[in-house]
Protein backbone atom coordinates (compact mmCIF):
# COMPACT_ATOMS: atom_id res chain seq x y z
CA UNK A 1 0.00 0.00 0.00
CA UNK A 2 2.91 2.34 0.85
CA UNK A 3 4.38 1.94 -2.62
CA UNK A 4 0.95 2.49 -4.16
CA UNK A 5 0.55 5.91 -2.53
CA UNK A 6 4.13 6.85 -3.36
CA UNK A 7 3.37 6.05 -6.97
CA UNK A 8 0.28 8.28 -6.85
CA UNK A 9 2.35 11.14 -5.42
CA UNK A 10 4.94 10.81 -8.20
CA UNK A 11 2.20 10.75 -10.84
CA UNK A 12 0.57 13.90 -9.41
CA UNK A 13 3.93 15.66 -9.16
CA UNK A 14 4.70 14.78 -12.78
CA UNK A 15 1.30 16.05 -13.82
CA UNK A 16 1.84 19.39 -12.05
CA UNK A 17 5.27 19.75 -13.68
CA UNK A 18 3.82 19.01 -17.10
CA UNK A 19 1.02 21.52 -16.49
CA UNK A 20 3.54 24.19 -15.45
CA UNK A 21 5.58 23.54 -18.58
CA UNK A 22 2.45 23.76 -20.73
CA UNK A 23 1.41 27.06 -19.13
CA UNK A 24 4.93 28.45 -19.65
CA UNK A 25 4.83 27.36 -23.29
CA UNK A 26 1.42 28.90 -23.76
CA UNK A 27 2.67 32.22 -22.34
CA UNK A 28 5.50 32.30 -24.87
CA UNK A 29 3.10 31.36 -27.64
CA UNK A 30 0.72 34.14 -26.59
CA UNK A 31 3.39 36.80 -27.03
CA UNK A 32 3.90 35.55 -30.58
CA UNK A 33 0.16 35.85 -31.04
CA UNK A 34 0.28 39.41 -29.70
CA UNK A 35 3.03 40.31 -32.17
CA UNK A 36 1.09 38.73 -35.03
CA UNK A 37 -2.16 40.52 -34.14
CA UNK A 38 -0.52 43.94 -33.72
CA UNK A 39 1.62 43.41 -36.81
CA UNK A 40 4.99 44.41 -35.40
CA UNK A 41 7.82 42.50 -33.71
CA UNK A 42 8.46 43.03 -30.00
CA UNK A 43 11.25 42.66 -27.48
CA UNK A 44 10.95 40.45 -24.39
CA UNK A 45 11.13 42.36 -21.09
CA UNK A 46 11.25 39.82 -18.25
CA UNK A 47 7.82 38.20 -18.24
CA UNK A 48 6.51 40.98 -20.49
CA UNK A 49 6.80 42.36 -24.01
CA UNK A 50 7.38 45.79 -25.53
CA UNK A 51 6.60 46.65 -29.14
CA UNK A 52 8.16 49.81 -30.58
CA UNK A 53 6.65 51.41 -33.68
CA UNK A 54 8.65 54.42 -34.94
CA UNK A 55 6.56 56.83 -37.03
CA UNK A 56 8.76 56.29 -40.08
CA UNK A 57 5.84 57.47 -42.23
CA UNK A 58 6.23 61.02 -40.87
CA UNK A 59 8.68 63.76 -41.79
CA UNK A 60 8.61 66.09 -38.77
CA UNK A 61 10.73 69.21 -38.46
CA UNK A 62 11.41 70.99 -35.15
CA UNK A 63 12.95 74.45 -35.54
CA UNK A 64 13.87 73.38 -39.06
CA UNK A 65 15.63 70.17 -37.97
CA UNK A 66 14.44 66.70 -38.98
CA UNK A 67 13.52 64.41 -36.07
CA UNK A 68 14.61 60.77 -36.30
CA UNK A 69 11.43 58.69 -35.77
CA UNK A 70 13.34 56.03 -33.79
CA UNK A 71 14.04 58.59 -31.08
CA UNK A 72 11.56 61.44 -30.94
CA UNK A 73 8.60 59.86 -32.77
CA UNK A 74 8.39 56.35 -31.34
CA UNK A 75 5.03 54.79 -30.44
CA UNK A 76 5.20 51.84 -28.05
CA UNK A 77 2.97 49.17 -26.53
CA UNK A 78 4.19 47.46 -23.34
CA UNK A 79 2.62 44.31 -21.87
CA UNK A 80 3.16 42.79 -18.42
CA UNK A 81 1.81 39.42 -17.29
CA UNK A 82 -0.54 39.51 -14.28
CA UNK A 83 -1.95 36.60 -12.22
CA UNK A 84 -5.12 37.09 -14.28
CA UNK A 85 -4.64 38.48 -17.76
CA UNK A 86 -2.16 41.19 -18.71
CA UNK A 87 -1.48 44.85 -18.11
CA UNK A 88 -1.05 47.12 -21.14
CA UNK A 89 0.54 50.55 -21.05
CA UNK A 90 1.08 52.41 -24.29
CA UNK A 91 1.92 55.66 -25.99
CA UNK A 92 0.99 56.60 -29.54
CA UNK A 93 2.66 59.44 -31.44
CA UNK A 94 -0.03 60.98 -33.61
CA UNK A 95 -0.36 63.84 -36.05
CA UNK A 96 -3.09 66.25 -35.02
CA UNK A 97 -5.81 64.89 -37.30
CA UNK A 98 -5.34 61.36 -35.93
CA UNK A 99 -5.92 62.31 -32.28
CA UNK A 100 -9.77 62.56 -32.37
CA UNK A 101 -10.04 59.16 -34.10
CA UNK A 102 -7.88 57.43 -31.49
CA UNK A 103 -9.68 59.18 -28.61
CA UNK A 104 -13.03 57.96 -29.93
CA UNK A 105 -11.80 54.37 -30.18
CA UNK A 106 -10.30 54.48 -26.68
CA UNK A 107 -13.67 55.55 -25.30
CA UNK A 108 -15.35 52.54 -26.93
CA UNK A 109 -12.81 49.96 -25.70
CA UNK A 110 -11.79 48.74 -22.24
CA UNK A 111 -8.86 51.15 -22.35
CA UNK A 112 -8.26 54.23 -20.21
CA UNK A 113 -6.80 57.47 -21.55
CA UNK A 114 -4.12 58.65 -19.09
CA UNK A 115 -2.47 61.64 -20.80
CA UNK A 116 -2.29 63.75 -23.96
CA UNK A 117 0.68 66.05 -24.42
CA UNK A 118 2.82 67.68 -27.09
CA UNK A 119 6.46 66.52 -27.07
CA UNK A 120 7.84 69.53 -28.97
CA UNK A 121 7.15 73.20 -29.61
CA UNK A 122 6.97 74.63 -33.11
CA UNK A 123 7.06 71.29 -34.91
CA UNK A 124 5.69 70.81 -38.44
CA UNK A 125 3.42 68.93 -38.84
CA UNK A 126 1.94 69.14 -35.35
CA UNK A 127 2.22 65.94 -33.30
CA UNK A 128 0.82 64.81 -29.96
CA UNK A 129 1.43 61.83 -27.68
CA UNK A 130 -1.59 59.88 -26.41
CA UNK A 131 -1.01 57.60 -23.41
CA UNK A 132 -3.41 54.88 -22.30
CA UNK A 133 -3.62 51.73 -20.22
CA UNK A 134 -5.77 48.61 -19.99
CA UNK A 135 -6.13 45.22 -18.32
CA UNK A 136 -7.51 41.95 -19.64
CA UNK A 137 -6.70 39.00 -21.90
CA UNK A 138 -3.59 39.86 -23.88
CA UNK A 139 -5.11 38.71 -27.16
CA UNK A 140 -8.08 41.07 -26.69
CA UNK A 141 -5.74 43.95 -25.79
CA UNK A 142 -3.66 43.22 -28.90
CA UNK A 143 -6.77 43.29 -31.10
CA UNK A 144 -7.75 46.68 -29.69
CA UNK A 145 -4.23 48.02 -30.27
CA UNK A 146 -4.41 46.85 -33.87
CA UNK A 147 -7.68 48.74 -34.34
CA UNK A 148 -6.06 51.89 -32.91
CA UNK A 149 -3.17 51.55 -35.34
CA UNK A 150 -5.67 51.19 -38.16
CA UNK A 151 -7.02 54.66 -37.34
CA UNK A 152 -3.63 56.19 -38.21
CA UNK A 153 -1.43 56.40 -41.28
CA UNK A 154 1.22 54.11 -39.75
CA UNK A 155 2.41 51.37 -42.11
CA UNK A 156 0.71 48.02 -41.50
CA UNK A 157 4.02 46.22 -40.99
CA UNK A 158 7.47 47.24 -39.87
CA UNK A 159 10.64 46.02 -41.55
CA UNK A 160 13.29 45.76 -38.78
CA UNK A 161 16.43 47.72 -39.58
CA UNK A 162 19.78 45.97 -39.25
CA UNK A 163 21.73 46.67 -36.06
CA UNK A 164 25.01 48.06 -37.37
CA UNK A 165 28.03 48.85 -35.17
CA UNK A 166 28.73 52.57 -34.59
CA UNK A 167 30.74 54.27 -37.31
CA UNK A 168 34.04 55.99 -36.44
CA UNK A 169 32.24 59.35 -36.66
CA UNK A 170 29.55 58.15 -34.24
CA UNK A 171 32.15 56.78 -31.84
CA UNK A 172 34.03 60.09 -31.86
CA UNK A 173 30.74 61.84 -31.08
CA UNK A 174 29.62 59.46 -28.31
CA UNK A 175 32.82 58.85 -26.31
CA UNK A 176 33.10 62.28 -24.65
CA UNK A 177 29.37 62.30 -23.91
CA UNK A 178 29.46 58.84 -22.32
CA UNK A 179 32.27 60.02 -20.04
CA UNK A 180 29.85 62.65 -18.77
CA UNK A 181 26.51 60.84 -18.72
CA UNK A 182 27.36 57.13 -18.59
CA UNK A 183 26.69 54.33 -21.11
CA UNK A 184 24.63 55.03 -24.22
CA UNK A 185 23.41 53.28 -27.34
CA UNK A 186 22.77 54.37 -30.91
CA UNK A 187 19.23 54.32 -32.27
CA UNK A 188 19.99 54.74 -35.93
CA UNK A 189 21.54 58.20 -36.09
CA UNK A 190 20.64 59.26 -32.52
CA UNK A 191 22.63 58.61 -29.33
CA UNK A 192 20.33 57.53 -26.52
CA UNK A 193 20.90 57.68 -22.74
CA UNK A 194 18.36 55.97 -20.48
CA UNK A 195 17.88 56.00 -16.70
CA UNK A 196 15.35 54.31 -14.43
CA UNK A 197 13.80 55.18 -11.04
CA UNK A 198 15.62 53.90 -7.97
CA UNK A 199 12.28 53.09 -6.30
CA UNK A 200 9.56 50.89 -7.86
CA UNK A 201 6.50 52.63 -9.29
CA UNK A 202 3.23 51.11 -8.04
CA UNK A 203 -0.32 51.36 -9.35
CA UNK A 204 -3.17 49.49 -7.63
CA UNK A 205 -0.65 47.28 -5.79
CA UNK A 206 1.00 46.30 -9.08
CA UNK A 207 4.66 47.14 -9.67
CA UNK A 208 5.05 48.94 -13.00
CA UNK A 209 8.42 48.19 -14.68
CA UNK A 210 10.39 51.13 -16.05
CA UNK A 211 10.04 49.85 -19.64
CA UNK A 212 6.34 50.74 -19.39
CA UNK A 213 7.03 54.45 -19.80
CA UNK A 214 8.96 55.39 -16.66
CA UNK A 215 12.43 55.78 -18.13
CA UNK A 216 14.21 59.12 -18.19
CA UNK A 217 15.66 59.38 -21.71
CA UNK A 218 18.05 61.83 -23.39
CA UNK A 219 18.47 61.84 -27.18
CA UNK A 220 21.52 63.48 -28.80
CA UNK A 221 20.97 63.96 -32.52
CA UNK A 222 24.16 65.25 -34.23
CA UNK A 223 23.91 68.35 -36.40
CA UNK A 224 27.44 68.73 -37.73
CA UNK A 225 29.58 69.69 -34.72
CA UNK A 226 26.47 70.70 -32.80
CA UNK A 227 23.49 68.62 -31.63
CA UNK A 228 19.78 68.76 -31.02
CA UNK A 229 19.13 67.25 -27.59
CA UNK A 230 15.65 66.27 -26.43
CA UNK A 231 13.78 63.68 -24.42
CA UNK A 232 11.95 63.33 -21.13
CA UNK A 233 12.52 63.21 -17.38
CA UNK A 234 10.27 61.02 -15.18
CA UNK A 235 10.54 62.14 -11.57
CA UNK A 236 8.65 62.56 -8.32
CA UNK A 237 7.21 66.10 -7.85
CA UNK A 238 9.81 67.17 -5.25
CA UNK A 239 12.76 65.98 -7.35
CA UNK A 240 11.15 67.43 -10.50
CA UNK A 241 11.14 70.88 -8.93
CA UNK A 242 14.89 70.70 -8.28
CA UNK A 243 15.60 69.39 -11.78
CA UNK A 244 13.53 72.14 -13.40
CA UNK A 245 15.49 74.79 -11.47
CA UNK A 246 18.77 73.22 -12.60
CA UNK A 247 17.65 73.05 -16.24
CA UNK A 248 16.44 76.64 -16.24
CA UNK A 249 19.71 77.84 -14.70
CA UNK A 250 21.60 76.17 -17.57
CA UNK A 251 19.20 77.44 -20.25
CA UNK A 252 17.72 74.03 -21.12
CA UNK A 253 14.26 74.75 -22.50
CA UNK A 254 11.25 72.70 -21.36
CA UNK A 255 8.59 71.97 -23.95
CA UNK A 256 6.03 70.54 -21.56
CA UNK A 257 5.31 69.21 -18.08
CA UNK A 258 2.47 66.76 -17.45
CA UNK A 259 1.29 63.98 -15.14
CA UNK A 260 -0.91 60.92 -15.68
CA UNK A 261 -4.51 60.19 -14.69
CA UNK A 262 -3.32 57.27 -12.57
CA UNK A 263 -2.97 56.69 -8.84
CA UNK A 264 0.79 56.12 -8.76
CA UNK A 265 2.99 55.59 -5.75
CA UNK A 266 5.13 57.61 -5.79
CA UNK A 267 3.38 60.10 -8.06
CA UNK A 268 5.34 60.95 -11.18
CA UNK A 269 5.88 64.09 -13.24
CA UNK A 270 6.95 63.95 -16.90
CA UNK A 271 9.18 66.77 -18.19
CA UNK A 272 9.94 67.15 -21.91
CA UNK A 273 12.89 69.29 -22.96
CA UNK A 274 14.75 70.60 -26.02
CA UNK A 275 18.22 72.10 -26.38
CA UNK A 276 20.47 73.04 -29.29
CA UNK A 277 24.21 73.67 -29.35
CA UNK A 278 27.47 72.19 -28.13
CA UNK A 279 26.72 68.56 -27.13
CA UNK A 280 29.36 68.38 -24.38
CA UNK A 281 28.11 71.60 -22.78
CA UNK A 282 24.52 70.34 -22.87
CA UNK A 283 25.60 66.96 -21.45
CA UNK A 284 27.28 68.71 -18.50
CA UNK A 285 24.11 70.69 -17.86
CA UNK A 286 22.05 67.49 -17.89
CA UNK A 287 24.57 65.83 -15.57
CA UNK A 288 24.21 68.69 -13.13
CA UNK A 289 20.45 68.10 -13.15
CA UNK A 290 21.01 64.35 -12.71
CA UNK A 291 22.89 65.15 -9.50
CA UNK A 292 19.51 66.19 -8.06
CA UNK A 293 18.11 62.68 -8.58
CA UNK A 294 18.72 59.05 -7.64
CA UNK A 295 18.17 57.70 -11.13
CA UNK A 296 19.94 54.50 -12.16
CA UNK A 297 21.64 54.01 -15.52
CA UNK A 298 20.30 51.72 -18.25
CA UNK A 299 23.15 49.26 -17.63
CA UNK A 300 21.72 47.08 -14.79
CA UNK A 301 23.02 48.06 -11.38
CA UNK A 302 25.04 51.06 -12.52
CA UNK A 303 24.40 54.21 -10.51
CA UNK A 304 25.04 57.50 -12.27
CA UNK A 305 28.12 59.12 -10.79
CA UNK A 306 27.87 62.89 -10.71
CA UNK A 307 30.40 65.57 -9.95
CA UNK A 308 29.64 68.69 -8.00
CA UNK A 309 29.55 71.72 -10.28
Amino acid sequence: MKWFWLGIVFILAGGLFATAQWVHGQAGHDWKTVERLIGYPGQAEGDGLKINVPRSDLNVLVHGSWIDPRAGLNSWFAFKSLPKGSLLRAEMVLVDWEVPRVEALLASYQLTLTAIYRPFNGENPGVACVDFTGKGPRVLLAQEVRALLGATSMPLTLIPSAANPPTPVQTAFSLPLEKILGPAQWLGGVLSFSYTPAEPVMNERVSIPSYMGYETVFYFQPEGKQANVYGQWVLSPVVARNVVESLMKNHIGMTGIHSELLDLSPSMVFIRFWAEGNPAKIAKALKEALAQTKLVGWTPGQTIQTEKP
